[in-house]
């Protein structure tokens, strides 16, 4: 059982791809069965179809089509949602020889017979979805098309909702539509009726179709992440080392999404590379407050943009947090800085706190205390807990284990998860957020003449660990 819960860990966007193809393929029969019947059945819908009648349009579902067609393509040339487009694809093809089996939709004489209104629609929907911007540049790994994508779904939910509402219920003809024009009926008794055959089916295969193609047309993950910490915890450091990692992945993969960081990010960035040794990055003074964010893209198979901000702020601040965000702490007595971190932590709906290892590996208090106040004032809120400066705890896993920590990092997490265990408040904060890992993030070190502490570089840069880790993790929350 462990191996499979993994498995499903370590290739989660795979297992969520077989998921979704098995979804796609048994939903596309019944729904678009109801579909048929729906149209089949009902009043209104079709009317409104048959008003092509009156203008001379012989074949108003080969103008749907394509203007759906159109959408779809561009949906399949986005990098981000090329595989859901694929898997849209098939859901597609099924539903229209299901439906025109019947004699309802546009079958391949009509379309043969109506080539012109195909590809003038599928143009039309091409150019609506934002495909003159395939001509405005070279790099196509930067393109997205959200609006193609939304009014996919927006479509799919016109169709399967009104459908949905002709087959389930019953209504005397509004008005009737022929060639000669539209006649109103004459409604005596106006009845309205609830018909329940295949309800329960048709409501939750519709309602399962309707959310897998709105995960399908998602490009920003719904999660705001804040970074709490104690006083020089290495809030700092742990939000540029985050950068970093996605800046290597920006650089080597074939996503080019720009990572959009904020000018404080790089403001310290570059002061970290001026650097031929040491820090530069000093803890935060008090009353000092950097906005620090920038975005990536997670995963290959189903590409998510992902927003990292914080505030980076004096760790002080954490004893006067619960009240503020209580409301216990009058608006007057708040300056700035506080406003903004309890806002910050309202809004969040992950919290990334902050434990330091070179304190606890120095026996000197971690100030985590104030953590447990602060998830009491803030409900319902996920927590990832952070172990930063985990260099601290990698000299002794290498002289214990004889392994570098970097090379086995599964077994280096499950050594610092051990050591900080030991610790009755992280063991507290623990079982109180109901984590069962703590993530171990650090920068490489070594040691200069004068005995401090420094980053190891590789031709400038400084050599991170943990990070990429860090960065899946955020993905599947």
């Amino acid at each position: 059982m462990a191996n499979i819960i993994e498995w499903l860990q370590d290739n989660n966007e795979k297992a969520l791809l077989l998921v979704y193809f098995g979804l796609i393929l048994g939903l596309s029969i019944p729904v678009a069965k109801m579909v048929e019947q729906g149209y089949a059945n009902g009043n209104l819908v079709r009317s409104v179809v048959r008003l092509q009648l009156l203008v001379g349009i012989t074949q108003v579902s080969v103008i749907g089509l394509g203007f759906f067609l159109g959408l779809l393509v561009l949906m399949t040339v986005d990098h981000k949602k090329r595989i859901q487009a694929m898997l849209l694809w098939i859901g597609v093809l099924i539903s229209l020889v299901i439906i025109t089996a019947q004699g309802f939709g546009p079958g391949p004489s009509d379309i043969a017979n109506n080539i012109v209104w195909l590809l003038g629609s599928l143009l039309a929907g091409f150019i609506f979805g934002g495909g003159t911007k395939l001509f405005d540049t070279d790099e196509l790994q930067t393109l997205e098309f959200r609006r193609a994508a939304e009014s996919i779904y927006f479509l799919l939910l016109i169709v399967v909702g009104l459908t949905f509402l002709e087959y389930h219920i019953q209504y005397p003809e509004i008005f009737a539509v022929s060639s000669s024009g539209v006649v109103i009926q004459s409604i005596e008794g106006l009845s309205v009726s609830l018909n329940r055959t295949n309800l329960v089916s048709n409501t939750v295969t519709s309602g399962l179709f309707l959310l897998v193609v709105s995960r399908f047309i998602q490009y920003d993950a719904n999660k705001d992440f804040f970074i709490l910490g104690a006083p020089a915890s290495g809030k700092s450091l742990f939000l540029i080392g985050a950068y970093l990692e996605a800046l290597g992945r920006f650089q080597s993969g074939d996503d080019k999404t720009p990572l959009n960081p904020s000018e404080d990010l790089i403001s310290m960035i570059e002061a970290l590379d001026r650097q031929t040794e040491g820090w530069i990055v000093e803890a935060t003074g008090r009353g000092e407050l950097n906005t620090l964010e920038f975005q990536y893209v997670q995963g290959s198979v189903f590409p998510t943009n992902i927003k990292l901000s914080g505030n980076d702020y004096a760790g002080e601040y954490l004893d006067r947090l619960p009240d503020a965000i209580t409301g216990a702490t009058d608006e007057e007595d708040m300056d700035t800085t506080l406003t903004r971190l309890s806002e910050g932590v309202k809004e969040a709906d992950t919290l990334l706190l902050m434990i330091d290892c070179e304190r606890f590996t120095n026996d000197e208090p971690l100030d985590i205390s104030p953590y447990f106040s602060i998830l009491q004032a803030a409900d319902d809120k996920e927590v990832i807990l952070i172990a930063t400066k985990a260099d601290n705890l990698a000299d002794e896993f290498e002289e214990q284990q004889g392994l570098e920590p970097h090379q086995y990092f599964d077994e280096f997490q499950d050594y610092v998860n051990q050591r900080l265990r030991q610790n009755e408040n992280i063991s507290a904060l623990l079982a109180q957020t109901g984590n069962t890992e703590i993530l171990p993030v650090y920068y490489q070190t070594t040691t200069n003449e004068q005995g401090n502490k420094i980053p190891m570089r590789d031709q400038g840069s400084v050599l991170t660990v943990g990070f990429g880790r860090l960065l899946d993790r955020l993905g599947r929350s």
